[in-house]
């Protein structure tokens, strides 16, 4: 929402279109700008109601106040593409990813036992389907395409000529951490999304390997892969040693970030650029992180953060084991995070670069 609260500090007006709320709302105000919650729908899983919904509103709010511009996460506005054709509304593109970055995210997590065996075959027809039937149509209706991180450029590039921009994300910087200097307990920190995809067991498989030191792992968030990390904290005896904090407010996700002392994003998953690895490193937590995705375009090995091979256990009992056990390179680390951070990922110039491309396309409309 961070976009959406610069645009309005700027003078424009705001309406946002999102999946259902957890607690039922069907719009809310709260923010400054109005935000519908269309029903039924999940996060991440369009459909045709998701579809038909979002033209239903959008003309309401059209006939009302005539809409400029639309910002489409990924391919959310998918069924807004020949309404805004017909009303020469201009469309801005946010992509995340990519065909090939999602394909190679599922190859990397996908569970190979039999009763899993027809993901593996169905999984990536339905990637190519999307492909053909909603990507390469809205790629090429759009105005622009916003992409998150320079590491799925190429994949766009060669059929949107002159439409691609590469916009990295932005974040609110809290307040400066001091170096930790802590001599008891060391926290590990995991935040996010509980799917398998994000790799938390990973985390929670590592602890076993370290049991001569003094560790403790908070896991923060929700989702359907959460019942299996549980299971496989009691499988090992880890109850002691792993604390699941489910989904947090904002006071107590602060309280965790200045309490840890190494953040771990093992993530499969070809992302594009993490928000969870960019508050971490603005937090000043040295981060250890699969070079993956858009991760690789955040982080130098050795100087603000830690680099895994994905999936690779061994390679990560290695890496916790040598920031826990160095107290100087965790505070050189930490220290470093923060200050790319501060030179690369201001919220403002996220805010400023987009409204710049959204002005342009509409002007040019």
């Amino acid at each position: 929402m961070d976009l959406c609260e610069g645009f309005v500090r700027m003078g424009h007006e705001v309406t946002v279109l999102t999946t259902a709320h957890p607690d039922g709302l069907k719009k809310t105000e709260d923010s400054g700008y109005p935000i519908h919650f269309i029903y039924p729908s999940k996060p991440k899983r369009l459909s045709r109601t998701w579809f038909k919904q979002t033209r239903r509103i959008a003309r309401e709010v059209h006939k009302n106040k005539p809409i400029d511009v639309i910002h489409s996460n990924e391919f959310a506005g998918f069924g807004l593409v020949s309404w805004a054709r017909k009303n020469r509304i201009p469309i801005s593109l946010l992509c995340h990813g990519s065909l090939r970055s999602e394909t190679m995210s599922f190859l990397a997590s996908a569970d190979i036992r039999p009763r899993y065996w027809h993901w593996l075959a169905l999984t990536p027809l339905f990637l190519l389907k999307r492909y053909l039937f909603w990507e390469i149509p809205m790629r090429r209706t759009v105005s622009s395409i916003i992409l998150v991180t320079p590491t799925i450029e190429n994949d766009f590039r060669a059929f949107c000529k002159g439409k691609v921009r590469v916009i990295e994300n932005g974040i609110t910087l809290p307040e400066r951490i001091e170096p930790r200097d802590n001599q008891g307990t060391l926290r590990l920190l995991c935040t996010g999304r509980a799917d398998r995809q994000k790799g938390f067991q990973m985390a929670i498989k590592s602890l076993p390997n370290l049991t001569d030191l003094n560790l403790h792992l908070d896991i923060v968030g929700t989702g359907d892969y959460l019942p299996e990390l549980k299971k496989l904290v009691d499988r090992l005896g880890l109850n002691e040693t792993v604390t699941f904090r489910g989904r947090v407010d904002d006071n107590e996700l602060y309280r965790l970030y200045t309490a840890a002392d190494i953040y771990l994003i093992p993530t499969l998953r070809y992302e594009g650029l993490p928000l969870a690895l960019l508050e971490a490193m603005a937090h000043g937590i040295p981060t250890i992180s699969s070079r993956i995705g858009g991760n690789s375009d955040v982080i130098t090995h050795n100087h603000d953060g830690i680099f895994v091979r994905p999936g690779d256990l061994d390679d990560l009992v290695k890496s916790i084991r040598n920031l826990a056990t160095d107290n100087s390179k965790r505070k050189a680390i930490g220290l470093a995070a923060r200050e790319t951070c501060e030179r690369r990922f201001d919220k403002e110039r996220m805010v400023r670069e987009t409204e710049q491309i959204l002005r342009k396309i509409t002007d040019s409309n």
